[in-house]
């Protein structure tokens, strides 16, 4: 006797959540990195390796993180930013968080850290 296993005709694709983008560019003597998609346990690595990378050598005076396009925040990406903000300052460096989207304003703000950054 044979058996054989078939997916059920109804049976819903598998979706990968999105990936984290992230761009950089300068803006005069500011470095910009534009942050998108998810900021989580599964994305932050890559997002502080390119705030070091950013920060080593010659540091720029201020590092803005554009978070616009962030669709998903949590604890993990409040971590991250108290580590970039830490690093930046040991480099001698501004960091500025621009545009936050609403999703990271309230983690910060549930957090209470909504007064610890510099925004714009």
């Amino acid at each position: 006797m044979s058996v054989h296993h078939a997916q059920h005709p109804a049976a819903p694709a598998i979706t990968r959540p999105p990936i984290l983008s992230l761009t950089w560019a300068r803006e005069g003597p500011a470095v910009v990195v534009q942050v998108g998609g998810p900021v989580d346990m599964a994305t932050v690595d890559p997002l502080v390796r390119l705030v070091d990378r950013l920060l080593s050598g010659h540091a720029p005076p201020v590092l803005v993180l554009d978070l616009s396009g962030v669709s998903f925040f949590c604890a993990a990406g409040v971590n991250a930013l108290l580590t970039a903000r830490g690093r930046a300052g040991s480099a001698g460096c501004t960091l500025v968080l621009r545009r936050p989207s609403r999703i990271t304003v309230a983690v910060l703000d549930i957090v209470g850290l909504t007064d610890e950054f510099t925004t714009e």
